[in-house]
């Protein structure tokens, strides 16, 4: 939408997939990542975590799209091994597909935050 203005619809699409509030930020979120980015290509996530292999398992599965598993994926333990980042490189078709996936992994217990 060139005139920044919002749908009726789009703050339902909103709550429906579990992030944004009515405001449209989840339409805006999408809309910044697009414009970032050519898709498809290999989406970069870091996934900062508790340090436990359960969890580790989880951000694979979630971060494991289409049947297709992370381009790559490293593990950085922090100093004292409580906690873990996950960089992921990812094969994303769309922005819409990123920023789903962003919301799941966010979701998943032992995530403490997804740049």
């Amino acid at each position: 939408m060139s005139d920044g203005g919002s749908t009726s619809a789009e703050p339902a699409q909103a709550s429906a997939e579990g992030e944004s509030s009515a405001d449209g930020s989840h339409a805006r979120d999408v809309a910044l990542i697009d414009a970032c980015f050519r898709f498809p290509c290999d989406f970069s996530f870091s996934v900062i975590a508790n340090n436990d292999e359960s969890v580790t398992a989880a951000v694979i599965a979630a971060a494991t799209v289409g049947g297709q598993t992370p381009v790559d994926h490293q593990r950085q333990p922090s100093k004292a091994g409580k906690y873990v980042s996950h960089r992921l490189e990812v094969r994303c078709a769309s922005a819409a597909e990123a920023h789903a996936l962003r919301v799941k992994l966010r979701a998943l217990p032992g995530v403490i935050n997804v740049l």
